[in-house]
């Protein structure tokens, strides 16, 4: 066993553990061109087909961001995200159990959908992180946003629309197809409750992608990251993880710099001093925010609304 230390976490590669890779495998820092002849397809566990690109061989030294390792049922996470936003009835409950019911694993490094092809595998991410991104002629990237347990992406706003970003787990993830709740939400009067929380789910995601905006076009490094730990420490709140406890954040250094437009070396300085002024406390994959009400004063972090539920 090799090991790869980061001071944001620890990963570690066991080559036994790994079913054997392509022939090439496509990094995710690659420029957009791609050779098409090494695609695979499989499926989420017969949910929906989609296409594997790229396989990185890295696996999590913990349980954190491993589907197999989160001792939750299926649909636990997503069923917490949509009622947060809306009250569901007993019937749309049991619709979203029976969606998750047979999640299908992906590996990390694989492109759930890719920039400019059609939006036509709507999913819905159960256990595991994922992100969206786009990557650069040169092979530079620029993460937009994170998608934790509970999120949903590939969702068309419209008729066959194109994808303005490319999709990315970054580590294995559980995955869910959401083709028949798409459906559902188009009948308002059949399914008020999952209408209401699913607008109010993309309503959130814009507000995050405006946060995004803020961090990269007017703060400091320090508040960067001070800000994104802590928009992070609340989602992550929202599904169960408490805020001020230890929770999953498998996110590399070059991962956080490829998201706030930083270099490696900056953003461990700025971990190291957050660490040193007692903010923030990390151990392998996880992060402790010890004062997140200071760390939201430092980056001026804004909560966005949340619709209470009563169900």
């Amino acid at each position: 066993m090799t090991v790869e230390r980061h001071d944001l976490l620890v990963f570690t590669r066991n080559p036994g553990d790994d079913a054997p890779a392509p022939p090439r495998s496509v990094s995710l820092r690659a420029g957009p061109a791609r050779n098409r002849s090494n695609v695979r397809t499989v499926a989420w566990a017969g949910v929906l087909p989609f296409v594997v690109r790229g396989v990185m061989q890295t696996e999590m030294a913990s349980g954190a961001g491993n589907p197999r390792l989160i001792d939750r049922k299926p649909h636990e996470l997503l069923w917490r995200r949509l009622s947060s936003f809306a009250p569901l009835s007993d019937q749309e409950r049991s619709i979203i159990r029976q969606t998750c019911a047979a999640p299908g694993q992906v590996r990390a490094g694989v492109e759930l959908y890719v920039e400019g092809e059609p939006l036509s595998k709507p999913g819905a991410l159960l256990a595991g992180w994922a992100c969206r991104l786009r990557v650069l002629s040169d092979g530079r990237r620029q993460i937009f946003d994170f998608l934790l347990p509970g999120d949903l992406f590939g969702h068309p706003a419209r008729a066959e629309p194109l994808a303005a970003a490319s999709a990315a787990t970054l580590t294995a993830v559980s995955i869910a197809g959401t083709g028949c709740l798409v459906e559902m939400v188009r009948e308002p009067d059949r399914f008020p409750g999952l209408c209401r929380a699913w607008a109010a789910a993309q309503a959130r995601q814009e507000a995050y992608l405006l946060n995004h905006v803020v961090r990269l076009g007017r703060q400091t490094a320090y508040e960067r990251i001070a800000h994104l730990l802590v928009e992070l420490g609340h989602r992550l709140d929202e599904i169960g993880f408490p805020l001020g406890s230890f929770v999953p954040m498998p996110l590399t250094q070059e991962v956080v710099g490829d998201a706030l437009g930083l270099s490696v070396v900056h953003v461990n300085r700025t971990l190291q001093q957050l660490k040193r002024e007692r903010l923030i406390e990390t151990k392998a994959a996880s992060v402790r925010l010890i004062e997140p009400d200071a760390l939201a004063e430092i980056a001026d972090f804004r909560l966005p609304r949340r619709v209470p539920s009563t169900g």
